[in-house]
């Protein structure tokens, strides 16, 4: 079967297109592979010159940060989407002058949609296991509990509320796994990517409410994903409105040999994807979940000595401590300012020990690494003894009651709203 002429707009759109998302996604499927993240970054290497380039040329900026932070609102996010930009449309007026013959893409429009939907299968799938086995949101830790609402941030605020809710995290994880499996398979791809319309969307929208640092990001899989539904379209909206829908065009095809090369391709990203889920949750499943301690919770300051000397509680008192939060990998102390200093921690529960690692630099001359004594007279009795920035410590704390947030639960019947 023929395909009908494409319209010059439509072709133009469409090579701009094209060239704009493969500058997006690559080096996919290479990085997903496992053992080829080495390949990736020196795939990415003559991007990262050439937007680090075009920033201090072009822009008169620093040159912006490349390293990973967890942020895709980077300065470097912004100047990379305007290279890619510059780089498609030049690329499209080229392509445009030397293939003026062409008049339809099928073929081209064909595996381009088909790497689309692996890729946000990919992202999908990687950020839903992540919900589903508890590593992008943690539980709410003492740490957390002791915070106040009013110094959070933003999307701490919202890491928080997420964390609070162990199944409406999973229900989330779950609908994005649905979503990524479901854009795996042919004739399951349009509802997938229906799915995902409405899970980014959602994304979207909290990252800008919340100010999560990834609103590039999320915008861009939220557009991949319309794309996808994009030819379908008007048959979607003409069925939800009742109107009679047009037949389905019928699918492209290839000739044998090509299908068949399809098919071992889309196997073995699937099993490169697979593999690398596997690999990157076994470690983070193992690095994360960490088994709780005896010390793991909030405790309560009823006496402080520091170098022998009694220190009554006054909230003047900076060095005086108000509690400690001890949470399974870092410990918080308060002061009686309100001061939080925080540690790495580790529970020597045979040895009866307290072994912190200080992140800090307010003490650069205080050792890194710290060992305390602990004594537990009773199950909420907790008493001190240690050196803590060159003074010696004896600490006698209780421990405090578990929140309301974490207490109050479920009920199926509320007669009167209980809110504070």
């Amino acid at each position: 079967m023929v395909s009908p002429g494409w319209g010059v707009s439509r072709r133009v759109g469409f090579r701009f297109g094209i060239l704009f998302g493969a500058l997006s996604v690559f080096p996919f499927p290479i990085g997903t592979i496992p053992k080829t993240e080495w390949l990736r970054d020196l795939l990415n290497k003559p991007m990262q010159l050439a937007v680090s380039w075009f920033a201090q040329n072009a822009l008169a900026l620093a040159d912006p940060m490349v390293a990973r932070t967890g942020s895709s609102d980077r300065t470097w996010d912004y100047v990379q989407l305007l290279v890619i930009a510059i780089l498609a449309t030049l690329g499209t007026i080229v392509w445009s002058v030397v293939d003026r013959r062409s008049t339809a893409y099928p073929r081209l429009a064909h595996g381009a949609r088909i790497a689309l939907r692996y890729y946000v299968a990919s992202v999908m799938l990687y950020y839903g296991f992540g919900k589903i086995l508890k590593l992008q949101f943690q539980d709410l830790t003492p740490g957390w509990l002791d915070r106040h609402v009013g110094e959070m941030s933003p999307m701490g605020f919202l890491w928080a509320f997420m964390g609070y809710s162990r199944p409406y995290i999973v229900f989330a994880g779950i609908a994005e796994v649905v979503g990524g499996v479901l854009l795996l398979g042919r004739r399951t791809a349009m509802l997938g990517a229906l799915v995902v319309v409405a899970v980014m969307t959602n994304v979207v929208v909290l990252n800008f409410c919340y100010d999560v640092p990834a609103k590039l990001y999320g915008l861009q899989l939220l557009v991949m994903a319309m794309l996808i539904v994009a030819p379908n379209a008007r048959r979607l909206i003409a069925a939800a409105m009742g109107f009679a829908t047009p037949e389905v065009p019928p699918l492209f095809r290839m000739s044998p040999r090509w299908e068949r090369m399809e098919r071992i391709g889309k196997i073995a990203v699937i099993c490169a994807m697979t593999c690398n889920l596997y690999v990157s949750f076994y470690r983070e499943v193992a690095a994360r979940n960490v088994p709780i301690h005896e010390l793991y919770g909030t405790w309560i300051v009823d006496s402080f000595a520091a170098g022998g000397v009694e220190r009554p509680p006054l909230t003047t008192d900076a060095e005086r401590w108000q509690k400690i939060s001890a949470n399974p990998t870092w410990l918080w102390i308060s002061s009686m300012t309100g001061q939080r200093d925080g540690s790495m921690l580790e529970v020597d529960e045979l040895h009866r020990a307290i072994i912190l690692t200080r992140t800090s630099q307010d003490s650069p001359e205080a050792p890194k690494t710290e060992v305390w004594a602990y004594e537990r007279s009773a199950p909420d009795r907790l008493v001190i003894d240690g050196v803590h920035l060159g003074k010696a410590l004896h600490v006698t704390l209780h421990l405090a009651p578990a929140p309301l947030l974490v207490t109050r639960g479920f009920r199926w019947i509320t007669d009167v709203p209980f809110v504070r």
